[in-house]
C-alpha cells in the first residue's frame, strides 16, 4: 500500500488508488449514543428539522426516478429520512447503532432493524430504491455492501448515495487537516473515479452525479468547527451560540461532498460489462 497520511494510517490502493483507513474500527463500539450528542454530531436529534429539511429534496429526486415501491436504507441513524421517505415507499432502515435504531422502531414507528448488511441473508431484486446517505466513508466493505445492494435491487431499481470526494479542491488544499479525515470512523475515502469503477463493477449504470450542498443547524456548524473530540462542547462553541439558544439553518456547500444515483439495468448486464 502506498503512504497517503501516514501519521493517521491511511494508505492508497496503488492498483485501484482507493484511500483507506488501515488500523482498526469496531463499529459496535464507535457509535454508542455519545456518538451522536457530543461527538461527531453536537446533537443529532435535535438537529431533525435541519435533516428533514436536507432529505425533502432528496426525496423529490427520487420520487422523479421511483415513484413508489419499497426502499432500503442502510445507515438509518434515528429514522428521520425513513420518516419522511414513508409517505410515498413501503421503507425499512438498517443501522448497527442500537439506540438510534431504537428510536426508529419504538418512537418513529419504523421498521428499523440493527442489523450488518453484508451479514444478513440475501434478498435479490426485493426494493425499488437503496440509500446510503453519509454512510459508505463508514462501512468497513463499501465496494461489497454496493455489490450486495445491486443484488438486492429490482431491476431499474436505483442506489442513490452521498459520500465525501477525496479528491474534490477542498480535500486536496486541507489534505489530512480536511473535516473529513477522522479515523476510525471514516474508513474509506472515495474519489468520482474510485465510486465510479465501484458501481460499475457491480453492474450499475451512473445516473446522476453533483455535489451536494445542504443545511446545517449554526450551532452545529459551530460544534464542528470548535469542538473538542470526545470532549462535548468547547466553551467558545457555547459562547459562539449562547449556550445552544443562537440557532438558526444555513445552506453550504463546500463541493466536497458527493451525490451519487445508480440504476440497475432493466436487463441483466455482467458486472463490469
Amino acid at each position: 500500500m502506498r503512504p497517503y497520511y501516514p501519521s493517521l494510517q491511511i494508505v492508497q490502493c496503488p492498483q485501484c488508488a482507493l484511500v483507506f483507513y488501515q488500523g482498526d474500527a469496531d463499529a459496535a463500539k464507535l457509535y454508542g449514543q455519545d456518538y451522536f450528542a457530543g461527538q461527531e454530531y453536537r446533537d443529532y436529534r435535535a438537529d431533525r428539522a435541519i435533516h428533514r429539511r436536507n432529505f425533502r429534496r432528496r426525496i423529490r429526486d427520487l420520487r422523479r426516478l421511483r415513484p413508489g415501491g419499497r426502499l432500503l436504507e442502510i445507515g438509518c441513524a434515528y429514522g428521520f429520512f425513513l420518516e419522511a421517505a414513508a409517505a410515498h415507499w413501503e421503507v425499512t432502515g438498517l443501522d448497527v447503532a442500537p439506540e438510534a435504531v431504537a428510536h426508529a422502531r419504538d418512537e418513529l414507528r419504523l421498521d428499523a432493524r440493527q442489523a450488518e448488511f453484508l451479514d444478513l441473508p440475501d434478498e435479490p431484486e426485493s426494493f425499488d430504491i437503496i440509500c446510503m446517505w453519509d454512510t459508505l466513508e463508514h462501512l468497513r466493505r463499501p465496494v461489497r455492501c454496493i455489490e450486495k445492494a445491486a443484488r438486492w435491487l429490482k431491476p431499474g431499481g436505483i442506489l442513490a448515495l452521498t459520500t465525501n470526494d477525496v479528491d474534490s479542491l477542498l480535500a486536496r488544499v486541507r489534505k489530512q487537516e480536511w473535516r473529513q479525515i477522522h479515523p476510525p470512523t471514516h474508513v474509506f475515502y472515495f474519489s468520482r473515479a474510485t465510486l465510479d469503477r465501484a458501481v460499475a463493477q457491480a453492474g450499475l449504470q451512473t445516473v446522476r452525479v453533483s455535489y451536494a450542498g445542504q443545511y446545517r443547524s449554526y450551532s452545529s456548524m459551530i460544534f464542528g468547527l470548535f469542538g473538542r473530540s470526545g470532549q462535548g462542547e468547547s466553551r467558545l462553541g457555547r459562547l459562539l451560540t449562547l449556550g445552544g439558544k443562537l440557532n438558526f439553518p444555513v445552506y453550504l456547500n463546500t463541493y466536497d461532498i458527493l451525490t451519487y444515483t445508480a440504476r440497475k439495468p432493466a436487463s441483466p448486464t455482467r458486472p463490469g460489462g
